[in-house]
């Protein structure tokens, strides 16, 4: 009996020495395990968050890219010129078809000329369109006759365009502080200086804005210079009589109506250089009919 109660607390020291190893060793672990997990957890949703920031931005780059691309593109300031020149039946009827076509795809006749001779005519008209639209145009100029030359060219003038946008804004705020120095001028030297001063940086935005103007409708609408060109058949002998007889009948009309054309044109040089001829010849045959009295012997 004496050695039970020494037994009992050996047994219950060490049941209290391993209660207390197991509360230490859970909390180690609780310790371990728990700021593993949190950074387990936290890079997991780290990364999930990359990973979903990532592929976001995989997947919004190029959608980014592209709407850029597009802008850029929309704002680039490009001035597009060409020219066509054709070989038509109907010189006149083809320039009709010029301002259909030009009408047609948003545009205009900004110029036109037509010259006409006895060989050719020769009709050309300067078309305004939108440059979206020049290429349709261009194609269809061509087929309404034969194709004798043809050229384009463009030149991009974003960089001087963003210039004169960046140079606007700079004076714009110029103005603004000018003029509420104008407000706070208290005599009049201040108030007559800061007015030439503003009047100066108003006279070069009217300038800038000018350059903008020009350049908007430039870059807007493209400019197509066509060239028509009739030329009349040669003389060719015809079939038969009748055509025969009425080729020459054209062909004398043809010829008298240049006559009396050369005919108006030098009826002031005819006319004087004839009465200028017909003085000398008359002072002339005078000299000589007295010469000739002179000449002839005395009669008896």
């Amino acid at each position: 009996m004496t050695k039970s109660p020494r037994v009992c607390r050996f047994f219950a020291l060490i049941l209290v020495v391993a209660v207390m190893g197991m509360g230490v060793s859970g909390c180690a672990k609780r310790a371990a395990v728990s700021p593993g997990f949190n950074s387990a957890t936290s890079g997991s949703v780290q990364n999930k968050g990359t990973s979903v920031g990532a592929a976001g931005t995989e997947s919004l780059a190029p959608a980014v890219t592209t709407t850029a691309d597009q802008q850029a593109l929309t704002d680039r300031k490009i001035i597009f010129d060409a020219s066509l020149s054709l070989d038509v039946v109907d010189a006149e009827k083809a320039f009709t078809s010029c301002e259909a076509l030009a009408a047609k795809y948003g545009g205009f006749v900004a110029e036109s000329s037509l010259q006409k001779s006895d060989t050719q005519v020769l009709a050309t008209a300067v078309l305004r369109v939108p440059s979206a639209r020049v290429t349709q145009l261009m194609s269809d100029l061509a087929g309404l006759g034969t194709v004798t030359s043809r050229s384009s060219g463009s030149e991009d003038v974003t960089s001087q365009y963003i210039d004169i946008q960046a140079r606007l804004k700079v004076l714009r705020a110029e103005e603004e502080q000018l003029v509420g120095f104008l407000k706070k001028a208290t005599n009049i030297k201040d108030m007559l200086a800061v007015q030439e001063q503003l009047g100066s940086v108003r006279t070069e935005i009217e300038q800038y804005e000018g350059q903008q103007r020009y350049m908007d409708n430039a870059t807007s609408l493209a400019t197509v210079t066509v060239q028509l060109t009739q030329t009349t058949e040669a003389f060719v002998a015809p079939r038969g009589f009748g055509s025969a007889f009425v080729q020459s009948l054209a062909r004398f009309g043809h010829g008298l109506a240049a006559f009396w054309t050369w005919l108006g044109g030098s009826a002031v040089f005819i006319t004087f250089y004839g009465l200028l001829i017909w003085a000398l010849a008359w002072i002339i045959l005078r000299l000589r009919k007295h010469r000739s009295h002179r000449s002839l012997p005395p009669q008896n």
